[in-house]
């Protein structure tokens, strides 16, 4: 079931190509232009919507330098836990400016020509991080799922539209009954109570059901279910994406182009000390709990892709969607308007390192 919204691994990268897409060729769509930038030049306040796991957990470098002052927009982070409905409905009506959501809701928004407001894609943040658990140690790969029921989070989002198109692929297609519940809280629950209990959950809970169930199996990454069974297409799974409010861009462009800098940053310093970068997640309310945060930032496919590397990544995988259900993307494919190119010379090597000293 499509949401109805509204109506009722490096930092971030401009160049390269992160994987081939089933849309028109990169040769053929717009590319990065040396222009100047919209808009104003002046500082602004910046409000930014965030979910609460995988699309934050990379960004504790950029929360404190913005809360100390330390960069040259006000960005004002809020955490909205793990509603990515909640958010995104906040999103339309002008709550935010930049927002973290499941990458099928931004073709979604964007294909919605009565929202509001119009939208665009800034970056990628999160790849593939959904994996089967189980208390059955039989368990070993999809096809061990025929006729069992299995649980989820994300109905709506891009866990349920990310397995329908895998089985899609794999002709399991209605081998299993995938049944939804709205929280993944409700879940790692019925893993406690019910013998044999099979769920596909995303990280960093799988890590967090490690605290509460005994015994524990987690025998199958769908991300990797995902790459051989795609591998004909080379797209890959894309969980998160940020999103930014078109009118905004227009007016402040070089606060998007500093929050992607500083988000790039970030998610470079994150990789690189994942310990430290654990140890924060509770003060920033990132993630609910920083041991369980360490065990999970291997996992959770952390990136910063811009411009080219992020059309190309997310193209291919909202094109696989919308072969196993165009209402999972809005009902169509966007067209090249909903990628957000930064100009040449802003997001490269040199602008992640002037951000980085920036922040520290």
């Amino acid at each position: 079931m499509a949401l109805s919204l509204g109506l009722g691994l490096t930092g971030c990268s401009n160049s390269g190509d992160a994987g081939s897409s089933t849309q028109t060729s990169n040769e053929q769509q717009s590319q990065p232009e040396e222009r100047d930038l919209m808009g104003s030049p002046d500082a602004v306040t910046t409000r930014v919507g965030l979910i609460m796991g995988p699309p934050s957990m990379g960004l504790s470098q950029f929360m404190l330098a913005a809360q100390n002052g330390r960069t040259t927009n006000d960005f004002q982070f809020t955490l909205n836990g793990v509603d990515y409905v909640s958010l995104s409905a906040s999103f339309n009506q002008g709550d935010y400016d930049i927002a973290t959501l499941p990458s099928n809701i931004g073709p979604i928004l964007y294909n919605n020509h009565d929202l509001q407001n119009h939208y665009k894609v800034i970056s990628v943040n999160n790849l593939g991080v959904l994996y089967v658990m189980t208390t059955d140690p039989s368990i070993s790969q999809l096809s061990d799922l025929e006729g069992r029921r299995v649980y989820s989070y994300g109905e709506g989002g891009t866990p349920e539209y990310t397995i329908e198109a895998l089985l899609r692929k794999m002709g399991l297609t209605d081998t299993f009954s995938l049944e939804f519940k709205s929280t993944p809280f409700e879940v790692l629950n019925l893993m406690q109570q019910e013998e044999n209990c099979v769920a596909i959950l995303p990280q960093p809970f799988v890590s967090l059901s490690k605290l509460m169930v005994d015994p524990l199996y987690v025998p199958i990454s769908i991300t990797k279910e995902w790459n051989q069974a795609f591998s004909d297409t080379g797209s890959q799974a894309v969980t998160t994406i940020t999103l930014v409010n078109q009118d905004f861009l227009e007016q402040h462009e070089q606060a998007v182009i500093e929050y992607l800098q500083m988000a790039g940053q970030s998610v470079e310093w994150t990789l690189g000390h994942m310990d430290e970068a654990a140890d924060l997640q509770e003060r920033l309310g990132t993630f609910l709990n920083n041991a369980v945060a360490a065990d999970a930032m291997p996992q959770i496919a952390m990136t910063c892709l811009t411009g080219v590397e992020m059309r190309s990544a997310l193209s291919g995988f909202i094109s696989e969607l919308y072969n196993a259900d165009p209402d999972s993307v809005g009902g169509a494919i966007p067209d090249d308007g909903f990628y957000y190119m930064p100009p040449v010379g802003y997001i490269d090597d040199d602008s992640i390192g002037e951000a980085q000293a920036q922040a520290n």
